[in-house]
């Protein structure tokens, strides 16, 4: 009855943490529309701290890592005080590994490596992941103000995404905070022992499901 309990408790607890993350669809690549004026006001110094939060498990939710990726760099451009165009250029060799398992530090050091191998964000050929803003709406109720649709480039293949956030623009800065959202990684080609592998053992395929957050602020 006890192992009962303890299951029901950890069935629990994994619903709860998934029920405040947004899983996103990928979907075609979108035009991005330059707006820009003479009134146009750009901010491209990327404050320290800006970064991008990512979480993998393997499947069923188990063995969850996390990290952080840093940014290279940012233009974003406001018009009549409202953000119009975004783009964000992340650094893959900033790639961290923050929950270090059994093994410690060197089982952190051999999962960012892989990570950064060909067999999956392959970062020698491409070091690079970007994001370029697309359309943005307003949100009247709710935890977020806006709604973002943007152009998300991982590994030459780009896909546009939507997803919530706060935006905050002042006269000396801009400032992106975004929900806690979903992607599924075999969109953009991601496919080292995905869900339905066969010849792999149980124990290590991996959730198809990468979740980001970003939390970014440019200044001018």
């Amino acid at each position: 009855m006890k192992k009962v309990i303890v299951s029901l408790f950890l069935i629990g607890a994994m619903l709860s943490s998934c029920s405040d993350r947004t899983q996103v669809e990928a979907t075609d690549a979108e035009n991005v529309e330059l707006v820009e004026t003479a009134e146009t006001i750009e901010y491209t110094i990327v404050k320290d701290g800006s970064k991008l939060d990512w979480r993998a498990t393997h499947l069923g939710g188990i063995s969850e890592r996390y990290g952080i990726i840093s940014l290279n760099n940012a233009s974003f451009l406001v018009n009549n005080g409202e953000l119009t165009n975004a783009k964000v250029e992340v650094d893959m060799n900033s790639f961290t590994v923050d929950n270090f398992g059994e093994g410690g530090e060197e089982d952190a050091k051999d999962l960012k490596d892989h990570l950064l191998s060909a067999d999956f964000f392959d970062v020698e050929n491409n070091p690079t992941t970007t994001f370029e803003l697309t359309g943005t709406e307003k949100i009247v109720d709710g935890l977020y103000n806006s709604r973002l649709t943007g152009n998300l480039t991982i590994m030459e293949i780009t896909k546009s995404i939507t997803f919530n956030a706060n935006v905050t623009v002042s006269e000396d800065a801009v400032s992106m905070k975004s929900e806690k959202f979903i992607l599924d990684r075999t969109d953009w080609e991601l496919k080292y022992h995905v869900e339905g592998s066969e010849g792999v053992p149980v124990d290590y395929i991996i959730s198809d499901d990468l979740e980001f957050t970003i939390d970014v602020t440019i200044e001018k």
